[in-house]
């Protein structure tokens, strides 16, 4: 919930009464409770906080030629217009297996001068990444010569990392989960014996936590409040919200020759208004009235996409696949929240920019039976350098995909895939600049991220 999470904990001038020093810091709440960019993001199979991992067939070429390809239930989740090919009853039911590794590889973390300039104690933090499971379904029905209904039950958007209690970079990030169930019913209709044309809703439920420490110890020292020493008296800060919110999605596959397919899908950006909550753990009697729990509302937008696919058959064994997908990533210019006990909005400034995924891949029919593929992908990275946390350390990333289908009986089909995905490793360079900035009391941290993921998933796809 990103957004309600460097939400609701963005802004505000709090006072602690009867203290010295009187106003705390601009932002306080927020310097300790606001966590990297928008909704965790990559930490997952794909950059930015997208998930691809819907079809196991798909993964096996990396994607390639998602949007143009006609041979499967699960290809509805990247354009609706491919269930006119298929005939009758279908479904698909697939299970991902997500598991990356992220780890801090060097680093420090220093308090602001006005604090004493200390170091802070702890770890690198060991691996963030946190193991996940991502289920998927698909069914489509021929309810007329030229029509079909179909409907996907996704997860289109997500993921989770958790640091360690005693990391250096505890007072940025803790844990963080953003959690989409999507449930898309989609229309379809062969216009032409070349052309058809899809179209689809997206009911979009989205759920996010995120916490980070705290450094009461660094607070009440700034109050001069006596016994309060930085370091010594750490608590945690957690923002919780969920919203429901609409989108849609429409496409197109044309046949311009025998064996050639393109594709064309456009997804909808959805607009959720989360609705959560801000709770403080372990804090000490004489800040407990600058740090009561209150609620508030944030903008969340995930963004929309534009796929591009080409599938060409090449001869009887072989098929070229290629694709290219671009994510509007830049709707994460800023952050607007509003609270609920009347405190002015808070802006926070993102300065996502957009990204490309290009894929490129093949299938050789072995048999009747089994087909193979293979794909190689490149996912580029929203992140720019400058914003880039210690919740969300992402670069740009390299897929190498491998998987088959296998005809276990008529109509029933087995689909397996593996990805490991390969990222160059990346700096994190947040400064504390002083008094009036949000990341006062989180401390000045630089560091070295290494991750890396495999991909495992497994689909059962079947006709009646």
């Amino acid at each position: 919930m990103n957004a309600a999470g460097r939400a609701l904990l963005s802004m505000s001038v709090l006072r602690c009464p009867g203290r010295p020093g009187g106003p705390i810091l601009a932002n306080l709440v927020l310097a300790n409770l606001l966590l990297g960019n928008p909704l965790l993001a990559g930490r997952a199979g794909a950059t930015g906080y997208e998930l691809r991992e819907q079809s196991a067939v798909g993964q096996g070429a990396a994607f390639a030629g998602a949007a143009a390809r006609d041979d499967d239930p699960s290809m509805l989740f990247f354009n609706p217009a491919a269930m006119a090919s298929l005939p009758g009853i279908q479904g698909a039911l697939i299970g991902s297996g997500i598991f990356p590794e992220a780890r801090m590889t060097e680093g420090r973390a220093n308090r602001n001068a006005l604090l004493g300039g200390s170091p802070v104690a702890g770890s690198l933090g060991g691996d963030i990444g946190i193991d996940a499971f991502v289920p998927a379904s698909y069914g489509t029905l021929q309810f007329a010569p030229d029509w079909h209904l179909g409907i996907a039950v996704t997860s289109p958007w997500g993921l989770v990392s958790k640091g360690s209690e005693d990391s250096i970079a505890r007072y940025h990030a803790l844990t963080s989960s953003l959690k989409t169930v999507n449930i898309a019913p989609a229309l379809s209709w062969q216009a032409t014996p070349s052309l058809s044309l899809g179209l689809g809703l997206q009911i979009q439920y989205s759920t996010a936590r995120l916490s980070n420490a705290t450094d009461f110890g660094a607070i009440g020292a700034a109050q001069r409040i006596p016994g309060f020493v930085p370091g010594t008296r750490d608590g945690r800060a957690t923002v919780a919200g969920d919203d429901t919110a609409l989108g849609w999605q429409i496409g197109a596959q044309w046949q311009p020759l025998a064996g050639t397919r393109l594709g064309l899908a456009f997804r909808s950006a959805i607009f959720h208004s989360l609705e959560g909550d801000a709770t403080f753990e372990g804090v000490p009697a004489a800040l407990s009235p600058a740090f009561a729990n209150t609620a508030g509302r944030a903008k969340l937008t995930v963004p929309e996409t534009v796929t591009l696919g080409l599938r060409q058959r090449i001869d009887d064994r072989w098929t070229l696949l290629a694709g290219l997908e671009w994510t509007n990533w830049s709707r994460f210019r800023d952050l607007t929240v509003v609270f609920a006990n009347g405190r002015p909005p808070s802006v926070t400034e993102e300065r996502w920019h957009d990204s490309v995924f290009v894929s490129l891949g093949g299938e050789y029919r072995w048999s009747e039976a089994l087909t193979l593929r293979a794909g190689f992908a490149y996912d580029q990275s929203p992140v720019p350098d400058a914003t880039r946390t210690p919740r969300i350390p992402d670069s740009d990333r390299y897929w190498l995909s491998a998987g088959a289908s296998y005809e276990i009986r008529r109509n029933v089909r087995l689909s397996l895939a593996y990805t490991h995905i390969f990222a160059p490793s990346v700096s994190v360079n947040l400064q504390d600049p002083g008094p009036g900035n949000t990341n006062l009391f989180r401390t000045s941290l630089t560091g070295t991220y290494q991750t890396s993921v495999d991909i495992v998933s497994a689909q059962l796809s079947f006709a009646f």
